[in-house]
């Protein structure tokens, strides 16, 4: 019997659906910095989603990674931007037939992922958390019926494993 590939969708979805909390008068959410976030054991991080119900092809999210900790390699079929809140680390990006990139950052920096980009987060810090606000293009994805998410163990037809905290300075 085969083993069967998790479907990151789903598990993305019914996390929203836990952990999705509504921006005051549907504009404003405060204090990112200390917002509290749920452990999401398929990524390796926690996470808070945000419901801006007039916003229809963008959502915002923080994610927390653990001191000296890193999320699990993934790609999905959407634009991403990071804003790092607190915290010091790096992430490696690649897109599939291309040299892995490494992006250093650190509290007040902006970075990307495009598109179908393989990418890991980690965070240097053996002490403490860090945390960034990402904005995505989910729900323009999936109104345009292309939304996905893979994990890099998955595709490549491995049983997905839990992402260990990352020891690498």
């Amino acid at each position: 019997m085969k083993d069967e590939k998790p479907d990151l969708v789903a598990s993305l979805d019914a996390f929203i659906k836990t952990f999705s909390y509504p921006a005051e008068q549907g504009l404003l959410v405060k204090n990112l910095l200390h917002y509290s976030v749920h452990a999401r054991a398929d990524r390796g991080n926690a996470a808070a989603y945000f419901v801006f119900p007039d916003i229809k092809n963008l959502e915002a999210h923080i994610s927390e990674i653990p001191p000296g900790g890193a999320t699990s390699t993934h790609r999905h079929s959407c634009e991403a931007f990071f804003y790092v809140i607190s915290g010091n680390g790096y992430s490696k990006v690649r897109a599939s037939d291309k040299t892995e990139k490494r992006i250093e950052w650190q509290a007040g920096d902006l970075f990307c992922t495009p598109i179908h980009t393989w990418h890991r987060h980690v965070n240097r810090d053996p002490s403490r958390p860090a945390r960034y606000l990402e904005i995505t293009t989910i729900p323009l994805m999936k109104s345009l019926g292309d939304w996905q998410i893979e994990g890099e163990a998955t595709a490549a037809g491995k049983k997905d494993q839990q992402q260990k905290p990352c020891t690498t300075p």
